[in-house]
Order: C-alpha cells, then sequence, then structure tokens
C-alpha cells in the first residue's frame, strides 16, 4: 500500500514507523486530508462499513460535540472512529459516578445502539464507555466528508452528542 492510498479503520490498518512524531510526521500530518476506508459498523446510520471518508489530519485538539473524529484506540495502535460526546471539562456519567475529563481529554461513543450492532453480529459497541477518556495525543483527525458509494456522497452528518455537564460537578448527595 502506498503512503497516498487509503487507509482501513477499526483493526485492517496500524501506522507505519514515522507515526505522529517528528518531522516526518510532521511532513505527512500536513500533507493535506487522509482517505480511510471504514471496516465496521459501529457508527451506522451515519456511516456505514465500506464508506471511504477523507480526514482532516492538522487538527490538534477535540473539536466540538457531535464531530466525527479518528483517533488511534487507547492501548494499540489501531485506528478507531468515534464522535465526540463529551470534550475537555465536561462532567461525564460514568460506572455509577460522574467523571471529569481532563484538560486533554474527550469521551468518544458510537453512534449505532447495542440492538443495532447485535443485529448486524458485530457485538456490543467498544467506545469510552469501554476504555474511558482519550487523550489528545490518540487524535489522528477530524472525519469531515464521504466520497463513496457515490449515493451517500457528502458531509457527514452531525448528530446530535449526549448532553453531559459543562458547569461544576454534580452536588454532593444528602
Amino acid at each position: 500500500m502506498s503512503e497516498t492510498g487509503p487507509r482501513r479503520v477499526r483493526g485492517a490498518w496500524r501506522p507505519g514507523s514515522g507515526g505522529p512524531l517528528g518531522l516526518r510526521g510532521l511532513r505527512r500530518r500536513m500533507a493535506g486530508p487522509w482517505r480511510v476506508s471504514v471496516a465496521e459498523a459501529s457508527m451506522t446510520p451515519s456511516i456505514h462499513a465500506g464508506d471511504w471518508l477523507l480526514v482532516d489530519p492538522t487538527v490538534g485538539r477535540w473539536p466540538r460535540r457531535g464531530t466525527v473524529v479518528v483517533f488511534r484506540e487507547p492501548g494499540s495502535e489501531v485506528l478507531a472512529i468515534k464522535r465526540v460526546a463529551g470534550r475537555p471539562g465536561d462532567w461525564i456519567p460514568f460506572a455509577g459516578a460522574w467523571l471529569r475529563l481532563a484538560d486533554d481529554e474527550a469521551w468518544l461513543v458510537s453512534d449505532a445502539d447495542d440492538a443495532e450492532l447485535a443485529g448486524a453480529g458485530s457485538g456490543k459497541p467498544v467506545d469510552s464507555r469501554s476504555y474511558g477518556p482519550v487523550a489528545v495525543e490518540a487524535l489522528v483527525g477530524r472525519a469531515w466528508f464521504r466520497y463513496w458509494p457515490l449515493r451517500r456522497t457528502g458531509r457527514i452528518p452531525k448528530a446530535p452528542a449526549a448532553p453531559f455537564r459543562r458547569g461544576p460537578g454534580p452536588s454532593p448527595a444528602g
């Protein structure tokens, strides 16, 4: 595969040497939009397996809630695609309590619900509900345009993200 060829998201492509750090990685990151091919259905109905997307690799911080991003899953170099549901400073309900995201973290979720994925034979979605907050160092870019298949060509739709608290944490019980 050439460096300019499409990259498969979620399990089918692992970044080569060069990575995001160093001069070589910076040149590659700034070279313009990347192309990715989606390999699974965790983002249905917005994005389907087999969709080809353009990704803006120049993003250096977490974009707005509802934006679709490509990132490296925590603990691996596997590229994944999810939607930003919580940004730095947001309060997230997690494991029966509230979690406040640090200044460099985001909460990323799948669009597909458990029933849709079970019907497709994919199991439960793997997202921040499984591995927790994602640090900005894992961010690869913002997915913004679908160019294949032709019948679905266009901007990636923004879905309403889960309404997490942005203010001070939850008030103590009692």
